[in-house]
């Protein structure tokens, strides 16, 4: 039977090697704890660079900011896809309304009936009537604002200035991408909207955060938010109905919902 020396003998090596492999692992977590903690400090916008400016339009990304803006005063007299919806749906209730009217007034002019169907449809014609009545003005308004739509929609200048605006908001986001990668890279410090907005990065999984961030930084440079405290400025209303108002709430309400998501 060994001694219980020679058992401490036996199992010394792989004692030792243990030993070796946690002072290895410790080494790797330390390593790995410094560089989280610096990648929260950069998410977190406490940089040690020079401060970061999202919202600059400097030459390079001049041309894409213009199209923008050209795109937005375009779309201002182009109605909104839903909003053209409800509007032609608004005309057609109307437009049936009368016809309905209109054939209950021949079939009273026609000929006779039974008393009790002439006096139904009778009450029924003078319902027709009111409800007529009280919806033209807004199946006229309507139907004007379709006009105008068209109008408008079939300007070819007009035309041009959306599809470029298309095409520049799809090269603002990757604008926005690269500045903010550039930005965590180089350490700089993130502005103060930022910092309230995207507060820390608040999951393992830090994808929400970065694609909220290129969200809000491509809005600010497509609407021309420069506010130092507010993330998204003045909140838009979509109540004018026309494209462009109507896009810049869906994308405010959408930028809301992600930030609020990333919140503990």
């Amino acid at each position: 039977m060994p001694t219980e020396k020679e058992r401490l003998d036996a199992v010394e090596p792989t004692v030792a090697e243990l030993v070796t492999q946690v002072q290895l692992l410790t080494a790797e977590l330390g390593r790995v704890g410094a560089r989280l903690h610096v990648l929260e400090r950069r998410l977190a916008g406490a940089g040690s660079g020079p401060d970061e400016d999202f919202d600059a339009v400097t030459d390079e990304i001049a041309d894409v900011v213009a199209a923008l803006r050209a795109a937005w005063e375009a779309e201002q007299e182009v109605l909104a896809d839903s909003v053209r919806a409800e509007l032609r749906q608004e005309v057609a209730e109307y437009d049936e309304l009368k016809q309905r009217r209109d054939a209950g007034r021949a079939r009273l002019a026609a000929g006779r009936m039974p008393r009790f169907e002439r006096d139904a449809l009778e009450h029924e014609v003078h319902q027709l009537d009111w409800q007529i009545d009280a919806r033209e003005g807004g199946a006229q308004e309507a139907a004007a604002r379709l006009d105008a739509d068209t109008a408008a929609a079939e300007d070819p200048r007009r035309q041009d200035a959306v599809l470029a605006g298309e095409k520049a908001r799809e090269e603002v986001w990757d604008i926005a991408a690269r500045r903010l990668e550039r930005a965590l890279a180089a350490d700089t410090r993130l502005p103060v909207w930022f910092r309230v907005g995207l507060g820390e990065i608040t999951a393992p999984d830090p994808a929400p955060w970065v694609r909220a961030a290129t969200g809000l930084i491509a809005y600010r440079l497509e609407y021309g938010v420069t506010t130092a405290v507010d993330p998204l400025g003045e909140p838009p209303s979509a109540g004018s109905g026309s494209a462009a108002w109507v896009r810049r709430t869906e994308a405010h309400t959408d930028l809301v919902d992600q930030l609020q998501s990333l919140r503990p």
